[in-house]
């Protein structure tokens, strides 16, 4: 209630006047003299009225502006009001999710032990000598991630464990950035480059203590020296780069595999090279526990970067952005992305051509910088490639056949758990040498070009020796592709026997048959399968490769005379695909062969076009797959 002090206005009084005719209504007289006109019209009132409260609006508007309406003033506060609201529910929000990551954060990390060995979330000592991903506080304590190897787990580590790194990485990064897209497969390189949510660089991790300090000393002073005849080595023998500086960026590929198989590792070999280059990183290669021995018994040693090696402990198989990249056969599909080939994609959309093209392109700078023969090979490869081009002067074709059996199976529905017949493949041939020599389909050729047919070759290269005696290759014009070094058949090796110990051997049956016991031979019929391989000149070990109970790296080296035999299918692998790949009239294979593959990049994308085709160049008749692929996810 407002109290007001303001005084009762008094009451005035009208009076008649006396009149003679009273009926007559009288005027009211304005000649008022000054003490009635004070006592009538009295303001003393309103001076002494107090002023208007300041807390209770004006009623007088003020001037030149318009008082806002009243529903726009209403909408105006809930506005305000709901706006505080949202932002308390995000503040809410963010705060229990944060809470939620560092309980959660120092949980996983501890699950993803190598060692199996617990310790705390951002704990130093606990970390050391532990070979795991480790998530961090920086100085701000913000959460940050990096990987721990120890000095004392050596170089190269095994293929698994790049693996187990690989994987326990990707899990801390969704962890961090769980709304990101972190399938591998479906991330180019370059987006991978750019995705490692809260990765720091070891060397950084040093420096601002959030590892335990480690030393930083080179493969030398390490005392590291299998690995230098490839990365701190020059070819003439002498050692030039120990007092260069570290490399800014680098990547190193490790040639040991889990699989036998020389394909697998070759071509990724040749896309690791294509990737440092696309990515300015000096490329370095490591073949210290690979299963066929050393890299220049094959090759040519690679081109040497400007600069050396880090340490051990900085070399990362993942995230892709590391400054100093390690590539193993186990950590393709983190390294190459979506370069690596899925069923869900459509193998004729121009993306996937583009991502086909980008992968060869790759591949072929690999090839071209790498693959490059010993001495060994490098002089009978020249003799045999101007015998092909003798056939080629004379106006002949040469094709090349790359038949694989043994233990990989086509893709193919029909074929799957068998091969695919060799006259699909001697048709095709067939087809090239009809396309290119009566494309018109005449029933009679001219005499110059039948000439030119009948000096056309069919160069046929395969893992199984009875191939060759295929009666739907016997009556073509065939010749192997090379003869320099072949894989023998057990027949072959048994006839080489002496007398003395073949137990095929002719005696006197009058006699009895007492010959000293010799292990028996084990051919390659039917193809080659790890087992076999693993096995030469070690049996036991083949015995376990076949029941699957093989070490990944087992304790005792092989022996130079195992070496010696890898060393010989490795070659003869390497020949085959050296001229085949040189065969002008095109190759015929199924991709489900890595081998195939790399004569895809042999050949050129030209050639290859994505799906094969062509009157010339790169051919598949495996029809579980369209077309060239690298490698497939899950193989």
């Amino acid at each position: 209630m407002i109290h007001s002090s303001r005084q009762a206005r008094p009451t005035s009084t009208l009076r008649r006047t006396a009149s003679a005719t009273p009926a007559t209504p009288s005027k009211p007289s304005f000649n008022l003299d000054a003490a009635e006109f004070t006592r009538q019209f009295n303001f003393q009132h309103l001076l002494k009225s107090p002023l208007p409260s300041p807390a209770l609006p004006s009623i007088v508007p003020r001037h030149g502006k318009k008082p806002a309406p009243r529903n726009f003033r209403r909408a105006f506060r809930i506005s305000i009001r709901l706006l505080t609201w949202l932002c308390g529910v995000t503040f809410l929000y963010w705060l229990i999710q944060f809470t939620r990551y560092t309980t959660d954060s120092s949980a996983s990390v501890t699950h993803m032990s190598v060692n199996l060995n617990q310790y705390n979330y951002g704990d130093q000592k606990s970390t050391a000598g532990q070979l795991t991903p480790v998530v961090v506080a920086d100085t701000r304590k913000k959460p940050k991630w990096t990987v721990s190897i120890p000095q004392s787990a050596g170089f190269p580590l095994r293929p698994s464990q790049y693996a187990d790194i690989c994987a326990q990485s990707e899990s801390i990064i969704q962890q961090l950035d769980p709304s990101a897209v972190h399938n591998h497969l479906h991330m180019s390189p370059s987006q991978s480059r750019r995705t490692a949510a809260g990765f720091i660089d070891v060397q950084e991790a040093h420096d601002q203590g959030l590892l335990p300090t480690a030393a930083v000393r080179s493969n030398f002073e390490n005392g590291d020296t299998r690995q230098n005849q490839l990365v701190e080595e020059n070819q003439d023998g002498t050692k030039s780069r120990q007092n260069d500086a570290i490399c800014e960026k680098s990547l190193t590929f490790t040639m040991e595999s889990a699989d036998a198989g020389m394909g697998k590792t070759l071509l990724g070999l040749w896309m690791a090279y294509g990737l440092a280059r696309e990515e300015g990183r000096a490329f370095f290669i490591d073949d210290s526990n690979w299963a066929y021995g050393r890299y220049d018994t094959f090759f040519r040693p690679p081109p040497l970067p400007p600069c050396r090696l880090p340490p051990a402990t900085q070399r990362l198989p993942c995230p892709h952005r590391t400054r100093h990249l390690v590539v193993s056969t186990s950590t393709y599909q983190w390294v190459f992305g979506d370069l690596i080939g899925t069923r869900s994609h459509e193998h004729h959309s121009h993306k996937e051509l583009t991502r086909k093209r980008h992968a060869i392109s790759l591949a072929r700078a690999g090839h071209d910088a790498l693959f490059h023969l010993s001495d060994a090979d490098a002089d009978y490869l020249s003799t045999r490639l101007e015998e092909l081009d003798s056939v080629h002067s004379k106006g002949g074709l040469t094709i090349g056949l790359h038949v694989r059996r043994g233990d990989r199976h086509p893709w193919e529905a029909q074929y799957l758990d068998s091969y695919i017949p060799p006259s699909i493949y001697s048709n095709t041939a067939q087809s090239i040498l009809i396309d290119h020599f009566n494309p018109s389909n005449t029933t009679v050729l001219p005499q110059e070009v039948s000439s030119q047919l009948s000096a056309s070759k069919i160069l046929i290269a395969s893992d199984d020796p009875e191939i060759y005696s295929t009666p739907e290759f016997t009556s073509m014009n065939i010749e192997r592709a090379q003869s320099h070094i072949l894989l023998a058949s057990k027949a072959n090796l048994d006839a080489a026997l002496p007398d003395s110990v073949n137990p095929l051997s002719s005696h006197d049956p009058r006699e009895p048959a007492f010959t000293k016991f010799v292990e028996p031979n084990v051919g390659w019929e039917g193809g080659f399968f790890a087992s076999i391989f693993w096995g030469l000149g070690n049996a036991a070990e083949g015995r376990a490769a076949a029941r699957g109970l093989r070490e990944e790296r087992p304790e005792t080296k092989p022996s130079e005379e195992t070496l010696k035999l890898r060393e010989y299918v490795g070659r003869a692998y390497l020949l085959d695909l050296k001229v085949l790949g040189a065969a002008k009239g095109g190759v015929i294979c199924g991709v489900s062969s890595f081998g195939c593959r790399v004569l895809g990049v042999v050949r050129g994308w030209k050639d290859v076009k994505g799906d094969g085709s062509g009157e010339a160049g790169w051919r598949n008749v495996d029809r579980g797959w369209d077309g060239w692929v690298g490698f497939v996810d899950g193989e």
